[in-house]
């Protein structure tokens, strides 16, 4: 407690008292998570700059107090503001919220840490730019670089958010600070445009790791294509999975599509537009299997429901790549159809194509979707699903004790490999008594992300510890099946089996020379448990 208490007084003195929080309800909402969690949070710093950050790690090193960074803290489903380990301080770096530059011509943006969709939105607009960023599933108040630097995805053009960004200022575990690429020469006319620099490429050592914190980062923008339009299919059978993906990956390998899409189930389909139906079922979980068929004609989303942007830069175009996407999609789906700015203007062909839905809402989200990078909450409710309260006017899944906890393995784009991911999915979540709510997240050419969501109710006496077992059960079937995850959550950073070679040693060896007092983030990506042993 004493290192504590020195580091306070010195924390307090560098960023100023009213920015080093130790109120017992701030600290309780850190806390918590939509999961069950145990650590405690002794305090949260909120730097407003990198010189602060730098002190902020300089002190946490002469006090052997360890430092846990968040950005907004929305990580949703995979630990919110928790710590990885108990006792560590939260650097909250929500006060850095600087667009530090941007460039029409070249179409990129360098942001720092607590600028949000939102804002990167309205400063395009505002600026009358003719280029935008593909939004995340997360809320609009959620960081860029934040679920960049836990490789999230986007949809649209550079859906593989990480494979688009560069130009990364980062300050190591003892304070010093980094500029990858040519960031760290002061002349260097591409310094925001060339991602590798002049010697070893450094920018992943700080994506998922406690090797740094990352202070400022550059995304790469896309125009707003001259003509657009949307593709809608559906399925009503899981035998449509195999021929289906296996023709999405060649259109996506000779470029014909060449956006990141996702293909919703029902069940994340119900869960966008309404509650778990209680009074229907009398309590039951998980959802019998005649309401999952009601739901399913009510919502029209058919077994899977998917929507593929088209952007072109001609009418002549945009007809050509419709053609050649209706003619290999049609015989290996259910329905397909496509809007576009001529059909968005008629409502009764709308209501003809979407039934369940209202023309005008369908209009919106087609403009939204037109002016892509319009940043949305949409798909916060889900989170809501298994909740037998109504949804609060402002949702915040962590304050509403809502269960949520994301199991995201990685499958290449073939569809036999596909349909087996989604069948362990399915078979576990049903077995351990909740719906299997999936998304595929097709980033490119040859990846899929199975993003499964495990939904309850927290307020359930034993919830939690049912859907962890449900989650550990899930992790292991699908490891062992070869589907590892991209992307973990604070609980489950053990959870991986053991390497086959010496990555984990160099993990170690590089944590021990760049962070020797192993302040920053502990247990954060490391897989320690095989060093520690």
């Amino acid at each position: 407690m004493e290192n504590l208490s020195n580091a306070l007084y010195a924390w307090r003195e560098a960023i100023g008292t009213e920015h080093v929080i130790t109120a017992d309800a701030d600290l309780q909402q850190a806390e918590t998570a939509t999961y069950l969690t145990e650590q405690r949070i002794p305090a949260i710093l909120r730097p407003a700059n990198r010189d602060e950050v730098q002190a902020c790690v300089k002190i946490a090193n002469q006090c052997k107090t360890p430092l846990y960074p968040i950005s907004t803290g929305k990580n949703w489903g995979y630990g919110s503001s928790v710590p990885v380990r108990d006792n560590c301080v939260v650097l909250d770096l929500g006060r850095m919220d600087r667009i530090v530059s941007f460039d029409e011509d070249l179409a990129y943006i360098t942001v720092e840490p607590g600028v949000t969709q939102q804002q990167v939105y309205d400063f395009l607009r505002e600026k009358q730019s003719d280029l935008f960023l593909g939004v995340t599933g997360g809320p609009r108040d959620s960081s860029l670089i934040g679920a960049t630097m836990d490789r999230g995805v986007a949809k649209g053009p550079y859906g593989d958010r990480f494979q688009y960004v560069l130009g990364t200022e980062a300050v190591l575990p003892t304070g010093e600070c980094i500029h990858t690429g040519f960031g760290r020469f002061e002349q260097a006319q591409a310094g925001k445009t060339h991602r590798w620099g002049v010697g070893p490429y450094l920018d992943g050592l700080f994506s998922q790791s406690n090797l740094g914190i990352v202070t400022q980062m550059t995304f790469l923008l896309s125009p707003i294509a001259s003509h657009f339009q949307i593709c809608i299919f559906t399925l009503e059978e899981e035998s449509q999975i195999e021929p289906l993906f296996d023709t999405l990956r060649t259109l996506l390998l000779r470029g014909t599509l060449d956006t990141a899409f996702v293909l919703s189930n029902d069940y994340r389909m119900f869960s966008y537009s309404q509650q778990y139906p209680w009074a229907e079922t009398g309590g039951q979980t998980p959802l019998p299997a005649y309401l999952r068929e009601n739901l399913r004609e009510k919502w029209q989303a058919g077994l899977w429901f998917c929507e593929v942007a088209l952007y072109s830069q001609s009418l002549e175009q945009a007809q050509i790549e419709r053609n050649m996407v209706d003619a290999a999609l049609r015989p290996y789906v259910s329905s397909l159809y496509f809007i576009d700015e001529a059909i968005v203007q008629q409502p009764d062909a709308l209501r003809q194509m979407l039934p369940g839905y209202d023309p005008v809402e369908v209009q919106e989200w087609f403009v939204n979707n037109l002016q892509r990078g319009i940043p949305s909450d949409a798909d916060i409710p889900m989170t809501y699903w298994r909740k037998s309260e109504s949804l609060p006017a402002a949702l915040n899944p962590d304050r509403d004790r809502c269960g949520f906890i994301w199991c995201a393995p990685v499958t290449p784009f073939v569809g036999s490999c596909v349909r087996e991911s989604v069948a362990i999915v399915e078979e576990t979540c049903q077995a351990h008594g909740y719906e299997p709510s999936m998304a595929l997240n097709c980033i490119n050419a040859r990846n899929i992300y199975v993003t499964a969501a495990i939904i309850y109710d927290r307020e359930v006496a034993g919830e939690d510890e049912r859907a962890m077992a449900c989650y550990e059960d899930l992790l292991g079937r699908l490891v062992a099946a070869g589907y590892l995850p991209y992307r973990l959550g604070t609980h489950a950073m053990n959870l991986l089996p053991p390497a086959q070679d010496d990555y984990n040693h160099l993990l170690r060896t590089l944590k021990q020379a760049l962070d020797p007092n192993d302040i920053l983030a502990p247990g954060r990506y490391d897989f320690r448990h095989e060093w520690e042993a």
